[in-house]
């Protein structure tokens, strides 16, 4: 007999498979993003229950437009994290840059906060945290870890804001010699 918590990983493994055939650009088994996500989810200190990746260009036009402002996202009630093919923090870790895989590390905390309920400024000041203990750790380069610290940290309370200040930061980084 299932546990209620063996249900809910059920049901929330249907609505995950459901979500996923209903965007046809979602990565399947073998896909070029396996490895990266393997990687990244090893940075964190809890795993999500499941993340897909979803290509915006094989979405209707009026789903592309708001895909293509996102890095990551969840379905209200879900229990996924999506992360967007066309991110350039994914796209950099699909590149080998391991400032990319810790990045892309804080957006999953960030979008798993949302799936524990936390609100904007809660899942921002989470997503900050892990940030913080990735440089406390000296996991990250001392230097690029404060920049992208301060970068968070400029964005609080505008959620629109953050995808443009990481890309902003990562394009810096790269101009600098310092994406890797």
């Amino acid at each position: 007999m299932l546990s209620p918590r063996d249900c809910r990983w059920c049901l929330s493994l249907l609505i995950a498979s459901t979500l996923a055939a209903s965007f046809p650009g979602v990565a399947h088994a073998a896909s070029p993003y396996d490895s990266i996500l393997e990687r990244v989810l090893k940075l964190l200190p809890e795993r999500p229950l499941a993340v897909a990746v979803i290509d915006p260009n094989e979405t209707q036009p009026d789903v592309r437009r708001t895909l293509l402002t996102l890095d990551a996202f969840i379905t209200k009630g879900g229990r996924v994290v999506y992360l967007t093919s066309h991110s350039e923090v994914l796209q950099g870790a699909l590149k080998g840059s391991q400032l990319c895989d810790y990045i892309l590390a804080t957006i999953v905390w960030h979008e798993m906060a949302h799936i524990d309920g936390a609100d904007e400024a809660e899942a921002q000041r989470r997503e900050e945290q892990l940030w913080t203990a990735f440089l406390m750790e000296e996991r990250v380069d001392r230097i690029q870890g404060q920049r992208y610290l301060r970068a968070l940290k400029s964005r609080r309370g505008d959620p629109g804001q953050r995808r443009a200040l990481r890309v902003e930061v990562i394009r810096k980084l790269k101009s600098a010699g310092l994406s890797r």
